[in-house]
């Protein structure tokens, strides 16, 4: 419902985003200015996320640690944005087996980044 203010937003986006080279025809010229897009539209979104869950929300933006300019691209939007109550989650975990289509995370991999979500919104204190 409209009405409805969450405290807690976790964002997961873009993990795929830098997966592969940009080819000719996109509509990019180079990684630079896909980047700078994609941190534009993100700080676009955080704004809108804001806007409709009000000033006592706070967001977590998760990235996996081995995400390189993805990871460097949201880590800067989060830092860049000014809000107390945004935070970045860069997380990682060896046993992750990425076994899920296209390297994408197995049922094995979401239950141990939950777990470890669970332990890193633990740690934020007061936030309910």
């Amino acid at each position: 419902p409209g009405t409805w203010r969450p405290q807690l937003v976790v964002v997961g986006l873009g993990t795929n985003d830098f997966s592969t080279a940009l080819k000719p025809g996109e509509q990019w010229p180079n990684t630079q200015s896909l980047v700078a897009a994609y941190k534009s539209a993100y700080h676009g979104f955080l704004d809108k996320l804001r806007a409709r869950y009000g000033s006592g929300a706070t967001i977590v933006v998760g990235v996996p640690e081995a995400s390189g300019t993805f990871a460097d691209a949201a880590r800067q939007v989060v830092q860049e944005h000014g809000d107390a109550k945004v935070r970045y989650w860069n997380y990682a975990d060896p046993a992750l087996d990425r076994l899920g289509c296209d390297w994408h995370f197995s049922q094995h991999d979401h239950r141990l980044i939950s777990g470890l979500l669970n332990d890193y919104i633990a740690k934020l204190g007061q936030i309910w």
